[in-house]
């Protein structure tokens, strides 16, 4: 953590919040002795121009933390997140993500279920597992593979043509990740071909995936290889940073259930974006309601200006 981060997340408690804001809403949340209050020296100008622009800057008060304030917005779309004001691109090299209601709209092997005509039960132990209910992933993967043998190897292609949609936001922050010159990977406990396909989607440098066995054209209910789980996310993310010459704490690592909290804990700064709760909780940056794409207002080289601005103003306060 940074020192401009510590001063954000710790003695000023100063948070960005991005989404729709009326009268009402900041009425009832921010005040003297509401959960949330204005920044001392913030001109109401800019803070009216922030909501403009669907942001606003406040500080917690120490009764309520950001935990439960996302809670209690988890419907309204808004999104709460302590600001590191000197955070930049310039200080990452490589983004890893993970694919599955991350990248992509869906779960991909609970949608081949459906196809298979047993999605209920796959899609139940994939819920389970993503809240870190399930403690042995591996099984509970080969459980919901076992359940698709017999399947043509086409339903791959037609998960492809069908459902491959990109999460709102994800375009736009992975191309202007590539423009800032990082590297992108896609670790992925979902299977090639299809983590190969939003590899491309995105422009991604490398992926990693499992992968299906099959037998003359059918799928045989088996896994071939080693099995991306969590130990094998947070090792391809430190393999990869070395192989391109990035220092782990260079790192960026955006993913959603538990079996991305590794690969998290690993990187230099973690996110995610809709994410089980318990991988909310420990995500420096957690998005629940915006698009991916919120995520450019928390390095210095793409805030709007308006942001930037209000923060400058923020920093020389506290400074003089």
């Amino acid at each position: 953590m940074s020192s401009s981060q510590a001063h954000a997340d710790g003695h000023s408690g100063l948070m960005l919040l991005q989404g729709q804001f009326d009268r009402a809403w900041i009425e009832t949340w921010l005040g003297p002795d509401r959960p949330l209050h204005f920044p001392p020296g913030l001109e109401f100008a800019q803070q009216h121009a922030l909501v403009e622009q669907h942001m606003l800057l406040a500080c917690l008060t120490e009764k309520l933390g950001r935990q439960q304030i996302r809670s209690a917005w988890v419907d309204e779309a808004i999104d709460i997140n302590a600001i590191d004001i000197e955070r930049r691109w310039a200080d990452f090299g490589m983004i890893a993500f993970d694919m599955d209601s991350t990248l992509i709209t869906i779960e991909c092997i609970d949608e081949m279920a459906q196809f298979a005509g047993c999605g209920a039960e796959v899609a139940a132990i994939t819920e389970a597992a993503m809240r870190g209910e399930i403690s042995d992933y591996d099984q509970s993967l080969r459980q919901r593979v076992k359940l698709l043998k017999g399947q043509r190897l086409s339903i791959m292609r037609r998960l492809i043509d069908e459902k491959l949609v990109l999460n709102p936001g994800v375009a736009k922050f992975t191309r202007v990740a590539r423009e800032r010159q990082l590297k992108m990977i896609v670790l992925s406990g979902g299977f090639h071909p299809i983590v190969d396909e939003v590899a491309s989607m995105i422009q991604a440098d490398a992926c990693c995936a499992n992968r299906l066995g099959e037998e003359q054209g059918y799928l045989d209910g088996s896994l071939i290889g080693p099995i991306v789980n969590a130990q094998a996310k947070a090792q391809h993310l430190k393999d990869f940073a070395s192989q391109w010459g990035v220092e782990v704490n260079q790192t960026i690592a955006i993913g959603d259930g538990a079996n991305d909290l590794a690969m998290m804990a690993t990187a230099g700064l973690s996110a995610c974006w809709r994410a089980k709760p318990l991988v909310a909780e420990r995500a420096d940056l957690a998005f629940l309601g915006l698009g991916l794409d919120a995520m450019l207002e928390h390095f210095e080289e793409t805030r709007s200006p308006v942001l930037t601005q209000a923060l400058h103003s923020l920093q020389e306060r506290h400074l003089s």
